[in-house]
């Protein structure tokens, strides 16, 4: 039954969402976060003088975070360049590129955190006495950070600071109403 016929549903709403972020802690500086999405590819067959179109390959779209940065010890910067430095990012110091240091690859097992997992949940309305309701979870599944932007200064606002993050991913996995879609088990 639609939601606008029954006096007592609640569609699913855009703000009450939680964002795990690689710890499993809530990332409770979040401000907003696309949901996952994907494309398909088509590949067209030629017959005679028809064009038939068959499904390729599907192709999950990067997810962007945006946060305010709280600083102290959940510190967006902070945590970011530290999971860069781990991953194996080495910056060249002084141009000395005798010992083949600074030419170091990126581990995706560094770079992915803990888990490598980004965890979105759209919550359900909450009664007094009552527990938060997932009505919807999505998981990032080997989710690492691909890009960052760190937000900008400006004397003229007194804006809170805000953090971008975007991470790709190689499959998101979906749990609604109990039904796993997308999970291979793991």
């Amino acid at each position: 039954m639609a939601f606008w016929t029954a006096g007592n549903a609640e569609p699913k709403r855009k703000f009450r969402f939680r964002v795990k972020i690689f710890t499993g802690d809530v990332a409770w500086y979040a401000k907003s976060i696309t949901a996952p999405s994907f494309e398909i590819s088509s590949i067209e067959h030629h017959f005679s003088d028809h064009v038939f179109h068959y499904p390729g390959k599907i192709k999950w779209s990067d997810v962007t975070v945006t946060l305010i940065d709280p600083a102290g010890d959940d510190d967006v910067v902070n945590q970011t360049l530290g999971l860069l430095l781990a991953s194996g990012y080495k910056i060249p110091n002084g141009g000395n590129l005798e010992n083949g240091a600074a030419f170091d690859t990126f581990a995706k097992s560094e770079l992915i955190g803990n888990n490598g997992n980004v965890i979105l949940e759209a919550l359900g309305p909450v009664a007094e006495s009552e527990n938060e309701v997932v009505l919807e979870k999505w998981v990032l599944n080997n989710a690492f950070i691909a890009g960052a932007k760190f937000g900008d200064f400006d004397y003229s606002s007194e804006d809170m600071r805000e953090i971008e993050l975007t991470f790709k991913y190689d499959w998101a996995s979906c749990e609604v109403a109990g039904t796993n879609y997308f999970d291979l088990g793991t």
